[in-house]
Formats: C-alpha cells, structure tokens, sequence
C-alpha cells in the first residue's frame, strides 16, 4: 500500500485537505488517470494535513511507513500537485464529505507557491499558458484586431507585464482589487482564499491556466470569486454596478471551473457608487465549444509559429497568424449571451443600501 502526502513548515498553517488515489506500482500523481484505470476502493485516501497557501517544501511518497522523496520527472519540475480543498478557518468541513468518485478529487497544479498576483513571477508563469482572462479574446469576441495581438504576444514574447501597467482601465482594477475583496467578504460573510496560478489538471490541457481572485469554501460544494471593478469609459468614479451580466465574461468564469474543477463563480461587479453579485453556474457542453476552439488557437496557430522563431524562420512564423474571428465565433457570442441573460443576480448593494433576491 501506498500513498502521497504533503509538507510544509510556516507559522501561518491553514488547513488543505488532499484526496488522493494512487494505486501500487503506479508513480506520479494522476498516473491513474492518465492511464485509463477505474479507481478501487482500496487505492482511495484522504489525507488532511496542515499548510499554508504560500509554501510547499516537499512532495514525498509513503511506502511501508519509509519516507522517500518522488522521482522527479521533467513534466512536474515546475509543477506541484495539490487539491483546491482549502478553508480559512480549520476544517469547517468534515474530512469525509471531500470524498469523491472522480479518477481524480479535484487535483490541479500549481506553482512552486501561491505566486502573488501581478508579480514578475506570476507573469512569467502566465506566459507559457493560454490563460481564462484571455480566453475571450482567442475566442474572438473582441472587435478589431485583439486576437491577432494575443496571437503575437504569446508567439513574439511581448513584455505583458509593462503592457499592462500601461492600461488605465488594468491599473484600476488592480488598485481596487483588495478593496473590492473585503467589500464582497463584509456583505456575503464568506472566507475568500487567495490563489496565485493555477494550471489545468489534465495533462492534455496543460497549456489552460487560471488565476482567480479567491476561492470559496471547502470541495464539494465550493465556488470561485471573480472581482471586476468596470472603468465606466474613464470615468470609473461614476460608474455604477451591472444589472446584468456582461457575456464577455462568460468564457472567463466558465474556464475557471474548469480549470479549478467547481461547479459554480461569484462574479462581484464593484465600483465606489454601490456593487453587484452574479451567481454562474458550470456549463460543460459550453466548454466543449470553447475548447475546440481554443485548442486550435495554440496548437495550430500559436505551437507551430512558436518553433518556426526558434528555428530563426520569423516569416515562417508570421503566417500562422490567425483571422480576427473564427468561424464558430458567432455561435460562442450566442450561447454567451444566453448563459449570461441565465446568471441569478444575488445581491445589489447601492449607497450603502445592501439587497439580496432569491
């Protein structure tokens, strides 16, 4: 019998709960799912240990109650593997109810550590990723030219880090994050977990990454919060909270969970003048029509004009830039604009005034 656990040494401990089944003979986590194999009771373990966000010394296997540390192999050198099982207070949820008969019990990877959002770090991490911010832009959904732009900024290497800072309405939002945050905690009474990069689970899709602004709540049964403060045009000082839904952000959230593997997103419009909370809910035949096109995004545009530049061939390379929309743009617009018109608005709060509907 075997299995994996977690250590980690910080004054700061906050409980994670990590579900786990490896089966003998197998090595790696989410060997199991990789091969195919139905999981057996016996391989089954649920293992609570205390850590923090911020550090993950070591990964180590158990054989027979001897400790050794995992062969590393090249696909997890810049990868550790950990549940999203977190609480902010210790184990508000029993150990038992994270159970699950998935292959695998909501397991992603993330970086070395919970990197700082908006850090060197966390750029460099990003860049090597089709991220969920951007997925509506490698959508299509977008006027003008900004597919083509994403394409060249993931091909040419483009420094996102000073294009942002360079972006008013980015600059906005950053310095309003934190504020927004402790507005929507002091409202709903929930705990928000901060998260830094989160990549997909599967190695399939790999190349999908997500940085939400918190998670809520321990698995099964948890959520994601995602926090946009709108610029109102430059002049985001006047702005007032949606009364519904934006679709443009629906391939955002929908890619969150499935990256993070929850079944639901608080998307929390903030601005001074009063706020606004959107409860969405996962649609995966959605993300079966996201997915092809995405994929053929970075696998048949981005990949191939990626090696044509190591190769030195920068004309080569030029030719895989995509159209500015594709071909199924229009069908995702549709169905966007459906599961938004869908999103249940929980809470309204204007001038201080707070409003919750059913």
């Amino acid at each position: 019998m075997s299995f994996l656990c977690c250590s980690s040494f910080n004054a700061e401990q906050q409980y994670i709960a990590l579900a786990i089944r490896v089966q003998p003979g197998r090595e790696g986590v989410g060997a199991e799912k990789q091969h195919g194999d139905a999981p057996t009771k016996q391989s089954e373990y649920v293992i609570g240990s205390a850590m923090t966000n911020t550090c993950i010394t070591r990964l180590c296997s158990v054989h027979h109650k001897a400790a050794f540390s995992l062969p590393r192999r090249r696909k997890f050198q810049n990868d550790i593997f950990r549940t999203f099982s977190t609480c902010a207070s210790p184990l508000i949820c029993p150990v038992n109810l994270l159970i699950h008969h998935s292959s695998l019990v909501l397991t992603a990877r993330l970086s070395p550590s919970d990197t700082p959002q908006r850090s060197d770090e966390w750029f460099s991490l990003r860049k090597d990723k089709l991220t969920t911010s951007t997925f509506g832009t490698a959508l299509g959904l977008w006027k003008g030219n900004r597919r083509c732009e994403l394409w060249q900024e993931k091909v040419f290497a483009l420094d996102q880090s000073n294009e942002a800072s360079r972006m008013p309405a980015m600059e906005w939002g950053v310095l309003n994050e934190a504020t927004a945050i402790e507005r929507y905690r002091s409202i709903t009474g929930r705990d928000v977990s901060p998260l830094g990069f989160a990549i997909h689970p599967e190695e399939r899709f790999a190349w999908i990454g997500a940085s939400p602004d918190g998670l809520l709540g321990c698995f099964p049964g948890g959520g994601i919060l995602e926090v946009k403060c709108p610029y109102n045009k430059g002049k985001p000082e006047k702005a007032l909270p949606w009364s519904t839904m934006p679709f443009y952000y629906m391939p955002q959230v929908q890619g969150q969970m499935e990256v993070m593997d929850r079944d639901w997103v608080d998307l929390y419009c903030w601005t001074p003048n009063g706020s606004t909370i959107f409860r969405v809910c996962r649609e995966r035949e959605y993300w079966e029509l996201m997915h092809g096109i995405l994929r053929e995004f970075w696998w048949e545009n981005v990949v191939p004009a990626r090696e044509a530049m190591l190769l030195g061939r920068e004309e080569e390379a030029k030719s895989y830039e995509p159209a500015s929309t594709h071909k199924r743009t229009g069908l995702v617009i549709f169905n966007s604009i459906k599961l938004a018109a869908e999103a249940k608005l929980l809470c309204r709060e204007i001038a201080g005034h707070i409003e919750f509907y059913r």
